[in-house]
């Protein structure tokens, strides 16, 4: 840790020393400015913020917390360059990597620098077991007040549905890239252009989900590539999506209505590679668009047969429904142990709140299949909720073969558990808190009941 603030306080030096040169040689101010940067200048910081964050993955892994804590701060810091809050996220995973490095000091030192630079995550910092052992520090407390802070400054100035940002700049930014990719034969070339011309100019929502989703633009076009026929196929209907717009208002209005403590983000829609048709960010709700525009007679080409039954049975239509339930997740704060359970509770919550607020909208494609087996679903689940065995349960649409199995049944089962512990619930106010902070995974079961269910 000396070694980084070493670094960071030589390259404070370094600029100080560059403009006291350009004085002493009696250089005038306007000499020494540096030019206007281009508008896409900013992609280095990102590439650096996630080359910053792979090395910190991998430091985790092999269980080298000092360094993991030191390339997360680095990523953390890169963000500060990024026009999106997106990179927010590596301040406190750098507090949990100092933290198990032995370095409670650095950890706070972190969870300040998040709070100052707008973290809102209070409740999930407070929770988190990671920093049980800082919960008496009054810097800790000062910490997450400040995040609390920020938290109830945001929900203030969101707590209208009706003005709400629904951005779509991005949808048809990234046609028009898409052409001028397609004029391409290399894919660096190709790559070169979305990134100029697609992220470069996009949202701070699209900046976010190209971090959480999309990965890198060389992916992005390998992804086009495998699958032209299908992305030449839904441009009419994704770039109908805006039509919705009152739709979405109203879903949104509705999940208010029953659960006024909340606040309303803004929903940014993108194109994406095909591996997500939705996410929650630090900017709000993001809706890939590729994903729920398939209409018959586009070609599935590339597609695995798992995902191909995925964009068969979506639709545009559920974009109201889909933006709710991204709505409960940009409102969650989950922490504790990620385990199979936490994983069908995080996603069964939001199918669940979603249905409460939209009881009209059609149950996502899996609850058919899963109410029809339910006693055998939930035996698996049994045997393997305490387990991170999520393949099993959670994006496993290009995993399933097996005829006596369906995708995504996490997301089932964790609803029937989320809709069992409303049901008994007295206070319904309270049980739809309950269900969007979660720390014990578990309680939430006992207390639901929905066990019992299955007794012999």
């Amino acid at each position: 840790m000396k070694i980084h603030l070493l670094l960071a306080s030589a390259g404070m030096l370094f600029f100080v020393a560059c403009d006291q040169v350009g004085r002493d040689s009696g250089a005038s101010d306007e000499a020494v400015l540096a030019p206007e940067a281009p508008q896409d200048v900013w992609l280095a910081d990102f590439a650096a913020m996630q080359r910053f964050a792979e090395l910190a993955g991998g430091a985790e892994e092999a269980e080298k917390f000092d360094d993991a804590a030191i390339y997360y701060e680095r990523a953390f810091v890169a963000s500060d360059k990024i026009p999106s809050p997106t990179g927010l996220v590596f301040g406190p995973q750098s507090a949990v990597s100092y933290v198990k490095a032995g370095s409670p000091d650095d950890a706070l030192r972190l969870l300040e620098a998040a709070a100052e630079k707008g973290w809102t995550y209070a409740e999930s910092i407070e929770a988190a077991e990671e920093f049980a052992t800082l919960r008496d520090a009054d810097r800790f407390k000062a910490a997450v007040a400040k995040m609390r802070a920020n938290q109830d400054a945001f929900a203030e100035s969101h707590r209208d549905p009706d003005t709400a940002k629904l951005i779509f700049d991005d949808v048809e930014r990234f046609w028009a890239a898409y052409d001028l990719a397609s004029k391409e034969t290399s894919k660096s070339k190709k790559a070169a252009i979305l990134r100029k011309h697609y992220l470069g100019p996009g949202t701070p929502g699209l900046i976010d989900y190209h971090r959480i989703k999309t990965g890198t633009m060389e992916q992005f076009v390998e992804r086009l590539e495998e699958s032209p026929g299908y992305y030449d196929g839904i441009r009419e209907r994704t770039l109908m999506a805006m039509e919705f717009e009152t739709d979405i208002r109203d879903g949104l209005r509705r999940f208010v209505d029953i659960y006024p403590e909340a606040s309303v983000p803004d929903v940014t829609f993108v194109i994406g590679r095909l591996n997500s048709g939705g996410t929650a960010g630090p900017t709000g709700m993001l809706i890939g668009l590729d994903v729920w525009s398939w209409t018959e007679g586009v070609p599935l080409d590339g597609i695995s047969e798992g995902f191909q039954q995925v964009v068969k049975n979506l639709d545009l239509n559920s974009l109201p429904f889909i933006v709710v339930h991204e709505h409960i997740h940009a409102l969650q704060q989950y922490s504790g142990e990620p385990t199979v359970l936490y994983a069908a509770l995080i996603e069964g919550s939001a199918d669940f709140l979603a249905g409460l607020a939209m009881p009209e909208a059609d149950k996502p494609h899996y609850y058919k299949w899963g109410l029809e087996r339910e006693e055998m679903i939930w035996r698996r689940f049994q045997e393997e909720m305490d387990t991170k065995n999520i393949q099993n349960w959670s994006g496993n649409n290009g995993q399933v073969e097996d005829e006596d199995w369906y995708a995504d049944l996490g997301y089932f089962i964790g609803a029937r558990i989320c809709e069992a512990y409303y049901e008994q619930a007295e206070d319904k106010s309270k049980a739809i808190r309950d269900l969007l902070f979660v720390s014990e995974p578990n309680a939430i079961l006992k207390a639901s009941g929905y066990a019992e269910r299955f007794d012999d």
